[in-house]
């Protein structure tokens, strides 16, 4: 029977008990084993941290870095490699993280390149669901126009950036806008109600620009039922036409 040797810092450890499947995944393996709340801990530092993609080619690290530099970002960054088509993106605050994610995808020297959210579970080579998108709210009662109220509302569909100028100062009191960082894999309503009981109303929402997510290919642009690797059929079909 292979004998298991297993490293373990005391201060990481808890009493958590690994499940039968758990064990029976490390047996005969060695180990490092720590609390989940120290698996979190280990991720702060990664709370604004973006992953660029280049699908196709990929300028040397220092023009990224000279790109992302002449955005000007209040705060400081760093750029380093993962691998050949993927650098990690680190911002230190959640303006410069915001304002960079919500374009969703840059050319940088003539390469194109798409961010992703980094998140502790991420495999580089799939895309994450979670994407920020702008959350509207047409006919929002004009009184109900409150940071407090807004972010309230976004955090209904995830992680509330902040609103846009028209909304911030006014200029579009017949519509609100929130950025929201959201999990677009998962069905989000179209409408909430907002407001007391008596008083309260049926407050409509729209996702705009909401983008398809495949689970089966991880990727973001197509739903399952479009994805051809599960349904080889469409790639024939898009051939026959």
């Amino acid at each position: 029977m292979a004998s298991v040797f297993k490293r373990s810092d005391l201060g990481f450890l808890t009493c958590k008990i690994p499940s039968k499947s758990f064990k029976d995944a490390l047996a005969g393996s060695d180990s490092v084993e720590f609390s989940d709340l120290k698996f979190c801990i280990f991720a702060k530092p990664f709370d604004y941290a973006l992953v660029g993609k280049f699908p196709l080619r990929r300028p040397v690290l220092d023009s990224i870095r000279k790109f992302f530099f002449n955005l000007k970002p209040s705060g400081k960054f760093s750029v380093t490699l993962l691998d050949q088509k993927n650098v990690l993106i680190k911002l230190t605050n959640d303006l410069d993280y915001s304002r960079v994610f919500a374009h969703r995808s840059y050319f940088v020297f003539g390469c194109f390149m798409k961010l992703i959210k980094w998140t502790s579970f991420l495999d580089i080579s799939e895309e994450s669901p979670i994407v920020p998108v702008w959350t509207v709210f047409p006919e929002l009662s004009s009184h109900l126009f409150s940071p407090r109220i807004l972010f309230d509302l976004g955090s209904i569909f995830g992680r509330p950036f902040h609103a846009d100028n028209a909304t911030i100062v006014g200029y579009r009191p017949f519509v609100a806008r929130i950025l929201v960082e959201l999990n677009i894999f998962k069905s989000h309503p179209d409408s909430v109600w907002l407001g007391p009981e008596k008083f309260g109303y049926v407050q409509k929402v729209v996702l705009k620009g909401l983008s398809n997510f495949c689970s089966h290919y991880k990727y973001v642009g197509h739903r399952n039922s479009e994805c051809i690797n599960l349904h080889p059929h469409l790639r024939k079909a898009d051939v026959s036409i």
